[in-house]
């Protein structure tokens, strides 16, 4: 294949990509806008779920919070209360840090393989850019 076939191909292929966003996103746009009439319909508790019946669907809305922690505050915060209460309320998550694996990786080879052990690794999904180039 020459160079002018591949960039015909390559822009053939990224123009269907952005019909396919576009289409994506107006499907979107149309499911949320369905959800909202469903919403409005069933209503919505502050927290909980709430559902209605119809003849041949059961629609049923939840909603909730997010709740995130201060940690600088809850080390203040959890001197004040009993020790009681404060030890079942935070938990504390692990996680791997993944700059400093692979600092080990590259640099310490032979414990990174010993923690490696421990490790979980799988591909992530390859994305796929593209930009509309401006008319020359």
């Amino acid at each position: 294949m020459t160079e002018s076939n591949d960039a015909s191909r390559l822009d053939k292929l990224a123009y269907e990509l952005e019909r396919a966003k576009k289409s994506e996103e107006h499907a979107r746009n149309h499911r949320l806008d369905i959800e909202q009439k469903l919403c409005d319909m069933v209503g919505v508790k502050d927290e909980g779920s709430q559902s209605i019946k119809g003849d041949y669907y059961k629609v049923t809305t939840s909603a909730g919070f997010t709740r995130t922690l201060d940690q600088k505050k809850w080390e203040d915060v959890k001197k004040r209360i009993p020790q009681s209460l404060s030890a079942g309320l935070v938990r504390t998550k692990v996680e791997l840090n993944i700059k400093q694996l692979k600092s080990l990786q590259l640099l310490d080879p032979a414990h990174y393989t010993i923690v490696a052990e421990a490790i979980t690794t799988k591909p992530k999904k390859v994305a796929v850019k593209y930009e509309r180039l401006e008319d020359k």
